[in-house]
């Protein structure tokens, strides 16, 4: 069994980094021996790999511990259903299920103990201070997702009111938010910023409330991006706009902070790694690879050097420049997905890096997509993106040239196609935005 670990004193943001490897190389110890003890997918993968609990002393043993694959857990939830025999607790001992969204495959079955859940809302209700009676609304679906769910029971614990509108239209959306004044509003930035424009259209615009302090985005690389942050903070009219970010398989693992765009990780509840792309090569700070969680709190379906997929690069040790904690941090947040990266002309680009562009300049509207085609043997890529109403036809080529000096600029060995539409000509984003299309049959791929 694992220790009542104490939930999230205010130190554990600041300590020094003696502090953080004494802390995660003890919580690594326990965890690894927890789970050899209780659960026989860890025990034959550690066995498989001549590991036992003995051998992991400290946080220096780390690397002794092979990575772990969603399509591993997949496949052991297939033969052993429904929770796998990753699962380190007795049944009796849950309390809370989830399910993935099957976007990569089948759907895994994600389950906590009362012991976790009472954890992790407790980590989630610190990063967030609200006063009694504040309203928290919730636009996205709850039921059965695991990030949605542990907010809104964090938001209540505080004493906040939670009201969750997924299943309302938007019109009813729109009109429910203008009649409740929240306090906190949480999306994803795509649909904050669809929403804000749908409001704006008739007349309710969200800024002019006056009554939403802070706007969190979820689901997809939103807050973290300059450009994006600015937009919806204005469409809000909020003070703070940040990211909450995690994944189902582990649970929220962290958040950005008032004062910068930088991915905060709670490092009492992960230990967060960074290896190249499709390698196993261990990467320093600034360098940019795919994300490895190892999850230290949980007694549930805890996971040790989970290879997410998703991209990043840690900061430099130090303080972080907006808010002095000291905590393991990304540079720019989840920069994407590695099966989104795209490889282009022998460049890897990331969409975040275009989005960022696409959302400075005022002239144009929320929507955009980046469409990848071949002409031959030559590779073209081309960025369709809508000119507000306002911005007249005439200009419409010189505003192109600027878009695509600026891309050139910010992305070197970049040499785009702008394709400057009317608003309203793209399709609205109201879910995850899905923004890429690869038309390539021969060239596309990660590198």
């Amino acid at each position: 069994m694992l220790p009542e670990y104490a939930c999230c004193p205010p130190r554990f943001d600041y300590m020094t980094l003696e502090e953080r490897r004494e802390l995660q190389g003890d919580r690594l110890k326990a965890q690894v021996r927890h789970v050899y003890e209780n659960a026989p997918f860890w025990r034959k993968k550690l066995d498989d790999a001549g590991i036992t609990p003995d051998d992991i002393k400290g946080l220096d043993d780390l690397r002794k511990i092979p990575f772990t694959t969603k399509q591993e857990l997949q496949d052991d939830q297939e033969k052993n259903s429904p929770y796998g025999s990753y699962l380190a607790v007795h049944p009796s001992k849950l309390y809370q299920f989830f399910a993935t969204s099957g976007t990569t495959g089948k759907p895994l079955s994600r389950t906590m103990s009362r012991r976790d859940w009472d954890l992790y809302i407790g980590r989630l209700a610190v990063y967030t201070p609200l006063n009694p009676g504040e309203i928290v609304v919730v636009l996205g679906p709850t039921d059965g997702l695991m990030g949605p769910s542990a907010g809104a029971a964090a938001r209540m614990l505080m004493g906040a009111m939670v009201v969750r509108l997924g299943r309302y239209s938007t019109p009813e959306k729109i009109s429910l938010i203008h009649q409740l004044k929240p306090t906190l509003v949480s999306s994803t930035g795509s649909f904050l910023l669809y929403l804000a424009d749908k409001a704006s259209e008739i007349g309710m615009t969200f800024s002019e409330m006056g009554s939403v302090r802070i706007v969190e985005s979820v689901g997809e690389p939103a807050a973290t991006i300059p450009a994006t942050r600015a937009r919806i903070k204005s469409a809000w009219g909020a003070e703070e706009v940040f990211d909450r970010y995690g994944s189902t398989e582990m649970c929220v693992l962290g958040r950005s902070c008032r004062g910068s765009t930088q991915l905060h990780a709670w490092d009492d509840f992960v230990i967060v790694e960074v290896v190249e792309i499709g390698g196993t090569r261990v990467l320093g700070p600034g360098e940019r690879g795919e994300l490895v969680y190892t999850n230290i709190f949980g007694d549930s379906q805890p996971l040790l050097r989970y290879r997410s997929n998703d991209v990043g690069r840690l900061a430099e040790l130090g303080p972080c420049p907006g808010c002095g904690a000291t905590c393991t941090r990304m540079v720019n947040g989840v920069e994407g997905r590695a099966d989104d990266m795209i490889w282009y002309k022998g460049i890897n680009i990331f969409p975040s890096a275009i989005e960022n562009v696409v959302r400075s300049f005022p002239e144009l509207g929320n929507e955009y997509e980046i469409v990848l085609d071949e002409e031959g043997f030559t590779q073209t890529l081309t960025i369709r993106c809508e000119a507000k109403p306002e911005v007249p036809k005439e200009i419409y080529g010189k505003l192109s040239e600027r878009i695509a000096s600026k891309i050139q600029d910010a992305i070197e060995g970049v040499h785009p196609m702008i394709e400057l539409l009317p608003e309203g000509t793209l399709p609205k984003t109201e879910g995850k935005a899905k923004r890429l299309r690869d038309h390539r049959k021969k060239t596309r791929g990660v590198a």
